[in-house]
């Protein structure tokens, strides 16, 4: 169960990159640096949270979902701290373009942590 859901989340991120970036590039011709700086920031997060759910799930798992939350809010904050230094205001629509990805990926994490926690009810 826990590979299936593994697969899961990749494909699913991967597909959001790709179907972003072909938006970004061909929809509205904008440059492809800006993109991949993005998702880059958005691939370190999301990779950070997904091993930090695995560490929490090990050592504290009654405290799995406090700490579920907690990590959104943290992601929140230190994408907040890095909008400017990514230069989201020269991009029109940047608002779509920020909070759709971000979105999509927060659901990929609660669904990561909801599987983990049914997982481990099940053993």
């Amino acid at each position: 169960m826990q590979n299936k859901s593994n697969l899961i989340i990749s494909v699913i991120f991967f597909l959001t990159f790709i179907i972003h970036f072909a938006i970004w590039k061909f929809a509205f011709h904008l440059d492809e640096v800006t993109i991949i700086k993005f998702y880059l920031f958005l691939t370190i997060i999301f990779m950070m949270m997904i091993t930090l759910i695995i560490l929490i799930n090990k050592i504290l798992p009654q405290y799995q979902g406090f700490a579920m939350i907690g990590l959104i809010v943290m992601k929140f904050g230190l994408m907040f701290l890095v909008k400017n230094k990514l230069h989201f205001e020269a991009i029109p629509n940047y608002k779509f373009h920020f909070i759709i990805p971000y979105f999509i990926l927060t659901t990929l994490l609660t669904y990561y942590a909801i599987q983990l926690i049914n997982y481990d009810k099940k053993q």
